[in-house]
C-alpha cells in the first residue's frame, strides 16, 4: 500500500541566501531509479530585501541534461514573473523533462543584491492543488 510520503518530495530549488547577480539554482532531478516520479509540483518562492535594481525575475526551467546544457524549456507554469521585495510567491508546474531548476534575473543597478529562496513541493499527480 503506497503512503502520502512516496508520492511527495520536499527540495530545495535555490537555498536561501543574497545573490547579486543572475543566478541558476541547482539541478532538481524528478526521476527515481530512472524512472519518472514526480509529475507536478507546486513551487514556492520567498524574496526579501531587493538591492537598487531595475528588475529581478524568477522563473522555472527544466531540460533532460542534468547541467541544462542543451533543450532547455519554461516549465509549464513556471513562466518569468517580475517579484518586489518582501514578498511570497506561489507556482504551480507540470514537468515535461527530467530536471528542473529555478532562475533569477537581476537587471540593472549598482549595487544589485536579492534576499530569495525557492523551494518545491514535487508531487506524482496530473494537478494535485486544484484550481478554484
Amino acid at each position: 500500500m503506497k503512503t502520502l510520503n512516496q508520492n511527495i518530495h520536499p527540495a530545495t530549488l535555490l537555498p536561501i541566501g543574497v545573490i547579486t547577480l543572475t543566478t541558476n539554482g541547482a539541478a532538481i532531478d524528478t526521476y527515481l531509479s530512472d524512472r519518472p516520479a514526480y509529475d507536478s509540483g507546486l513551487i514556492d518562492i520567498a524574496i526579501g530585501n531587493l538591492g537598487d535594481q531595475t528588475s529581478t525575475k524568477v522563473k522555472i526551467e527544466e531540460s533532460d541534461a542534468s547541467d541544462f546544457s542543451s533543450g532547455v524549456t519554461v516549465a509549464k507554469g513556471g513562466d518569468e514573473i517580475t517579484v518586489t521585495a518582501d514578498t511570497g510567491y506561489k507556482m504551480q508546474i507540470e514537468r515535461k523533462k527530467r530536471y528542473l531548476r529555478a532562475v533569477i534575473t537581476i537587471t540593472g543597478g549598482s549595487s544589485p543584491s536579492a534576499e530569495a529562496y525557492v523551494g518545491a513541493l514535487l508531487w506524482d499527480a496530473q494537478r494535485p492543488f486544484p484550481v478554484t
